[in-house]
C-alpha cells in the first residue's frame, strides 16, 4: 500500500520525533547516572573506560570490514582529530566536572557551550552568517551561563565549583568542534561513531589499565557497573548518536537540535529523585534561559509556531 506525500511526510515526522526523544532521554539519563557514579566513588577514568569498551567491542568488526588503511574512508588525520574531540578527552573533562560541580551546572553549561562553539565555528569554517534567531538565542544562553556562574560563587567551595564549570565548558566546546568538523567533512555517522569508540578504547585503555588504581572498579557493585555500561557505553556512546543522526535525517538538523534543548531541564528534573539534588533558584533561571536560547537559536520555536499555524482548525 502506497502512502500519499502528506502521509509520508507525517510518518517521517513521527518517526523523527521518536528517534529524537530517544536520544534526549538517553542523554538526560546518562548525565544523571554519570553524576551518580562519581558520587558512588567511581573515577572519571573508570567511567571513560566503561564508556568506550562496550562500543569498541561491538564496532571493531565493522571498522575492520570498512578498512583500517584509510580508517573506514574517513582518513587517519581526520579520524584521530575527531577522536581527540569526542573521545577520552571529552569524557574526562565532563566526568571530572561532576566531581567538582552540581549536576545542573553540567547539564546546562556543556550544551550551552556546545551551541556557542558550534555557531562560532560554523561561521568560521562554513562561512554561515548568524541569523536573528542565532543572535537572540546566543544572548539567552550567555545569560544562562551568567546565572550558573553566580550560583557557583554562592557555593562554599566556589573555586572548585568554578573549576568544574570550566571543565564542563571545555567539554562542550570539544563537542561543538566535533559536530562542526563532522558536518564540514560530511562523515557518515555510523562510521565516525565506530572510529571514535574503537580508537578511544585503543588509545585510552592500555594506559589506564597499566597506571590506574582499579580498586574502585573492583569494589563497585554489579548493578552499578551494569547500569554504567548500559548508560555510558551503549546508550550515550552508540544508541544516542545513531538516534540523533536518524532524527536529523528525517527532520533536518535544525529541527533535530530541538531535542538537545530538552536535556538540561530533563536531567535536572531527573536528578531530584535519583540524586536528591534540587536546583537552586539561580540554577532554575539558568536552565530556563539556556533551554530558551537553544530553542530560539535552532529555530525550533519558529518551526513549532509554523506547525501550529498549519494545523487544521
Amino acid at each position: 500500500m502506497h502512502r500519499s506525500p502528506a502521509e509520508s511526510a507525517a510518518h517521517a515526522s513521527l518517526a523523527g520525533l521518536g528517534w529524537g526523544l530517544l536520544a534526549a532521554a538517553i542523554w538526560a539519563s546518562y548525565t544523571v547516572l554519570a553524576r551518580l557514579a562519581v558520587k558512588a566513588g567511581l573515577s572519571p577514568g573508570d567511567l571513560t573506560l566503561l564508556r568506550f569498551a562496550p562500543g569498541a567491542l561491538l564496532m571493531a568488526p565493522l571498522l575492520w570490514r570498512w578498512g583500517w588503511r584509510d580508517l573506514a574512508g574517513i582518513g587517519w588525520g581526520r579520524g584521530l582529530l575527531l577522536t581527540v574531540l569526542a573521545g577520552p578527552g571529552f569524557s574526562l573533562l565532563f566526568m571530572t566536572g561532576f566531581s567538582l560541580a552540581p549536576l545542573a551546572h553540567g547539564a546546562v553549561i556543556a550544551p550551552a557551550c556546545q551551541m556557542l562553539a558550534g555557531l562560532g565555528l560554523s561561521a568560521w569554517l562554513a562561512h554561515q552568517r548568524w541569523t536573528r534567531d542565532s543572535v537572540l538565542g546566543a544572548g539567552f544562553v550567555v545569560l544562562g551561563l551568567a546565572f550558573m556562574g553566580g550560583d557557583s560563587l554562592l557555593h562554599p567551595e566556589s573555586a572548585l565549583t568554578l573549576v568544574g564549570d570550566g571543565l564542563f565548558a571545555a567539554a562542550g566546546v570539544c563537542w561543538g568542534l566535533f559536530g562542526a568538523l563532522s558536518r564540514r567533512w560530511q562523515v557518515d555517522p555510523l562510521r565516525v561513531t565506530a572510529v571514535v569508540v574503537v580508537l578511544s578504547f585503543l588509545l585510552f585503555a592500555p594506559f589506564f589499565l597499566a597506571l590506574a588504581d582499579l580498586s574502585r572498579l573492583a569494589s563497585a557493585s554489579t548493578g552499578m557497573l551494569v547500569m554504567q555500561v548500559l548508560a555510558q557505553g551503549l546508550g550515550a556512546g552508540l544508541v544516542a548518536v545513531l538516534a540523533f543522526s536518524r532524527a536529523a535525517a528525517l527532520l533536518g538538523s535544525g529541527r533535530a537540535a530541538f531535542f538537545g534543548a530538552l536535556v538540561p531541564g530533563a536531567a535536572s528534573l531527573l536528578a531530584i529523585p535519583v540524586l536528591g539534588e534540587v536546583p537552586s533558584a539561580l540554577q532554575v533561571l539558568g536552565i530556563l534561559a539556556v533551554v530558551s536560547g537553544l530553542l530560539v537559536a535552532f529555530g525550533a520555536t519558529r518551526w513549532l509556531l509554523a506547525r501550529r499555524g498549519d494545523a487544521p482548525a
